[in-house]
Order: structure tokens, then sequence, then C-alpha cells
């Protein structure tokens, strides 16, 4: 009788932690989780996909982590994050800074990601139909003329009678259709007189030279801007490369808006307006320490609140988009509006602990001053984005 000798493989136990930190070099007993020195966990793992992703989204989505101590009461309490950040209690908050910056890329990849601008909401793409139906509507005009002007001369001759009035009369019509259809054919005939031609360089205004060079971009679209200066007659300058190839850029994006609809460009103007938006907050935060200058804020603690409030704008508009993509909501851009509006109130209110008088006077300067930033700034970054791309 044979016996069956089962054996049990023991469980091969991997060493996971090491005996100095891999960031610092501070030596370890063997068994610590984190080091003393430097505060990284202590582990000898090769760097994996999961790992990876695990520390990524851990900062955001881990019930014990900072981002949800400061995300829930920056919403719910107005200015209370700000106030307690200022005064030393930091530890629980993520940084303001760093807070803002991932929420605004969170929100600004959410709108690339969805393509919310697409289809016929989009402005730029009305305008765009508006002006093939206008072409269309054009081109049908000048052949209704050719054939109303046909019938009515087929009629006159049809019904006045056969004498010297009859031969007048057709004459003269003809005379006027001949007319029509040479000034039509001198209108597209027409050759562009170049100033360059006509005038020294020297004399030549900026709005006349632009004028050559869109005329010459028109003729030679296969010039670069060096290549078009020279051809012209123009001195290869700085400026003159300069101002040529913004036509070249115009032209390209009009054409680009052209054939789809102006998606690219409200796409680039999106990511410049992220960009500008954080540019300007500095200098709204130097309109924020002169209105409260008799606060003992520093510039930096005004910084905080402004980062602060900027991240409630975001997180509040990314709510309502999500919500509007799912569910339209009539009059939801008013009902954002008016919660941030409000939210900012109260944020100021306890944020800098003043009257409600003075709060109120300061509340509408602020909020002027802003719309007039805002406003700027948006004219700026259009003409930017349209002008180099």
């Amino acid at each position: 009788m044979k016996l069956n000798i089962i054996k049990f493989k023991q469980k091969k136990v991997i060493q996971t932690k090491g005996l100095e930190c891999l960031n610092c070099g501070q030596p370890f007993i063997g068994n610590e989780n984190f080091c003393s020195y430097c505060g990284q966990k202590n582990t000898i793992k090769k760097l994996s996909i999961n790992n990876f992703v695990n520390n990524l989204f851990s900062g955001f989505f881990s019930y014990d982590s900072r981002f949800w101590t400061t995300f829930i009461p920056l919403l719910t309490k107005p200015g209370k994050v700000s106030k307690d950040y200022i005064e030393g209690k930091r530890v629980r908050f993520v940084n303001p800074f760093q807070l803002y910056l991932n929420v605004s890329i969170i929100f600004f990849l959410l709108l690339g990601i969805t393509h919310k601008f697409e289809g016929d909401k989009n402005p730029i793409n009305n305008i765009a139909t508006a002006t093939k139906k206008i072409d269309s509507i054009s081109e049908k005009g000048v052949q209704q003329l050719d054939s109303i002007l046909t019938n009515v001369n087929n009629e006159i001759i049809k019904n006045t009678p056969n004498d010297s009035t009859k031969t007048n009369v057709i004459t003269n019509l003809g005379s006027v259709i001949k007319l029509v259809e040479t000034e039509s054919k001198k209108k597209d005939t027409v050759a562009y007189t170049y100033h360059i031609k006509s005038d020294s360089a020297n004399s030549i205004g900026i709005y006349n030279k632009i004028n050559d060079f869109i005329n010459y971009h028109k003729e030679f679209p296969e010039y670069n801007n060096e290549q078009a200066v020279v051809s012209l007659g123009y001195k290869k300058t700085f400026w003159n490369t300069f101002y040529y190839q913004q036509v070249i850029n115009v032209t390209k994006n009009l054409n680009q808006i052209n054939s789809d609809g102006g998606k690219k460009y409200i796409k680039t103007l999106t990511s410049y307006i992220s960009i500008s938006l954080f540019l300007f907050l500095p200098v709204f935060t130097m309109f924020l320490k002169l209105l409260y200058i008799r606060r003992k804020f520093s510039y930096m603690e005004h910084l905080v609140f402004v980062f602060h409030t900027q991240t409630v704008f975001f997180l509040l508009l990314a709510i309502f988009y999500l919500i509007n993509i799912f569910v339209e909501i009539e009059s939801g851009t008013w009902i954002f509006i008016l919660l941030f509006l409000l939210y900012l109130y109260k944020a100021l209110r306890i944020f800098y602990q003043q009257e409600i008088f003075k709060t109120v006077v300061k509340y509408i300067l602020l909020n002027s001053y802003y719309m007039f930033l805002a406003g700027v700034g948006f004219v700026i970054v259009s003409i930017l984005t349209f002008v180099i791309g």
C-alpha cells in the first residue's frame, strides 16, 4: 500500500522594505514604514502601472486625504478655509495654489473631452454657415438678374409696336444689359494697385502696407513671409516679415474656421484662457490688497483667498456643466452666477470681518474690476489666438 504524501509548499515571503531610504539615504532598522527624515514610504518595489495609477489618484479619492478635508468645507463654508489656512492651520488642507491648479486643469480637460462647443450651438459655425448662404444667394441673384433682363427684353419686343420707339427701347435696354455685364466683369477683373509700386517705402503707412501684403498673399499664396516681402519690393526688416506672417496666419485661420466651423479656434482659445486666468489673478490680488489696505493682511494672504474663491468658481462651473450635459437646465447660467456671487459675498464677510455696508461697496468694486479685467483679457486672448493660431 502506497502512501500519498502531500507536500505543502511554504509561501515565499517577498521582502518589500529596504535598509535605507531610496530618496535621501537615511539608514533603516528594516521595519520602518516611512522615512523619519523625508517622509517617503519605505519600499523597494519596482514601479508598476497599478502603483503609478494608485499614487496618482490616491490624493484625490482617499477618504483620509487632505483633498476632501479641503474640498467639502471650501464649498460649504465660504472664507473659512482661507481664514484657517492663513492662521496656521495648514496640515489638513491642500496647498491653495496646488488645489487651484488641479481643479482648473480638470475643468479645461473636461471641456476638451466633451466637445460641448461643437454643433449648431457654435456661434462661429453659424457665422460660417450664414456666409456660405450669402454666397449662394449672391450667385443665384446674378443668375436671376440675367433671367429677368432677358424676359423683359422679350416682352418689350413682343408688345411694342414695330416702329422707331421699339428700336430705341430695345437699343437702350441692350445698352443697360451690356453696361451691367461690363460693370460686373470690371469688378472681378480690376487689378489691385500696390502702394509700393507708386509710393516710396518710407511714406507708406501700416494700413496700406498690410493691404499690399493681403493682396500679394492672395496672388502668391505659396511664398513665405521673407520671399513675399522681397519679391513685392519691401525691405526685409523684422516688422515687414512679422506683418506678412500675421497676414498668412489670419488667412490660414479664416480658412480653417470656414472649413471646420471654428472648432479648432475654440479649442485653442480655451487653452489660452486657462493660462491667462492664472496670469491675471496676481494682478487682481493687487487690487484686492488696495481695497483692504487698512486690514493687516499680506499680499500672499490675499492671494490665498483669491486662489480659493477662483477654485470654487471652477468647481461650481464644472458641476453645472456636467449636469447640463445630461439634463438641460433652463437659465442654468444665471443660477450658477447667482450662487457664485452669493458665495463670494459670504467669503468676503467671513475672511475680512468687515461690516455689511463696507463689504457690499467693496464687493461691487471687486466684481466691476474683475469683469473689466476679464473683458480686456478675453479680447486680447481672442485676437492673439486668431493671429497666432
